[in-house]
């Protein structure tokens, strides 16, 4: 009975120390298929076009299946530039997040979807200086990615009404350079520059900044005359005050700038084409016009990008216990840089 009592203990304490050793590798192997199955349901939001497949451009159709890829995919993570935009809160076809969580189909996966340029792009106004019937503004152009600099080529545009001044520029190494814009003193009210930058034949990233030119009034906040809306190649204008004149949309992307042709027009809202440009790069629409004697330059980008959307994992999902994936996606030829992430129930 002794040997036998010995031998059970020997057993026994094998086994605790079996299990003491195994443990972390059953854990780290648990662990490690949890980031496959969340990879691949990140990856499925990427690659599968959802159901019905045109839910992007169609805005009346009902989402059953939820995915962000174009119909017809040629290459891998390659994103519609609709379904992006109607994940857009301030797009006036946007969808809600209870729709798209439902048509995902998960309910223990909360997610989060957020799409931005692969680097970014800031302006800033140092001086003006008066020169006889013009102006002259001096902007500090700045490009980093990740806070460290890098070099780009920029195409710049100043929008004031019907006025348009094109420039182009660049930024050395140091991710610091310089931009003049010259504006005529016969013009007057709120200017627009659009500064889009390129570090390779499709990786952009762009940049605007409002400031007022001959005139005492500061340009309003973006959205405050009028709630523009691109959707299907179609710009949905909403004017936001009765008496306010629309006087023209243009579009600008790094090679190419045009005139919008407005196709119809309802109670306080015009409608204008949207050019399908081969060039790869983002799409910045803008309206000018006047309300009242106040001049005004709205703008919104087409894919509507900066994207943040989706649970923010907040109380219950907490983002500690979450698996957060990186890709670069093409939309509309541009490359941009998406983070999915889940919930890590």
């Amino acid at each position: 009975m002794l040997s036998c009592f010995v031998m059970i203990t020997l057993v026994l304490s094998a086994m605790i120390g079996i299990s003491a050793f195994v443990n972390p590798f059953l854990q780290e192997r648990q662990s490690w298929q949890k980031t496959v199955i969340n990879q691949e349901f990140a990856e499925y939001l990427l690659l599968h076009a959802g159901s019905p497949t045109n839910w992007g451009s169609d805005a009346d159709a009902s989402l059953t299946s939820f995915g962000l890829a174009e119909q017809s995919v040629a290459t891998p993570f390659e994103l519609d530039i609709d379904k992006v935009t109607r994940l857009n809160e301030d797009n006036a076809y946007n969808v809600s997040f209870w729709d798209v969580f439902t048509a995902f189909g998960a309910q223990d996966k909360p997610f989060r979807i957020k799409i931005e340029p692969v680097f970014n792009v800031t302006l800033n106004l140092t001086s003006q200086v008066d020169e006889g019937d013009q102006t002259v503004y001096y902007f500090d152009v700045y490009t980093k990615k990740s806070n460290f600099p890098i070099a780009a080529s920029l195409s710049c545009y100043t929008v004031l009404g019907d006025y348009v001044v094109e420039n182009s520029s660049s930024t050395p190494s140091s991710g610091v350079g310089s931009l003049k814009v010259t504006l005529p003193d016969s013009l007057n009210g709120t200017a627009l520059l659009i500064v889009i930058a390129k570090i390779e034949p499709r990786t952009m990233s762009y940049a605007t900044y409002s400031f007022k030119h001959n005139s005492a009034v500061d340009p309003y906040p973006q959205g405050t005359f009028v709630k523009l809306s691109p959707l299907n190649f179609t710009l949905k204008a909403e004017l936001l005050y009765p008496d306010e004149t629309s006087l023209s949309a243009k579009v600008f992307t790094y090679n190419y700038r045009f005139n919008l042709t407005k196709t119809s027009s309802e109670t306080s809202i015009e409608y204008y084409d949207i050019p399908r440009l081969l060039d790869p790069s983002p799409m910045i629409i803008v309206m000018t016009g006047l309300n009242q004697s106040t001049s005004f330059a709205e703008w919104v980008a087409y894919p509507q990008i900066p994207l943040d959307f989706g649970s923010d994992f907040m109380g219950e999902h907490d983002l500690a216990d979450s698996y957060s994936f990186s890709f670069l996606v093409t939309i509309n030829s541009a490359v941009y840089e998406c983070e999915v992430t889940l919930g890590g129930t």
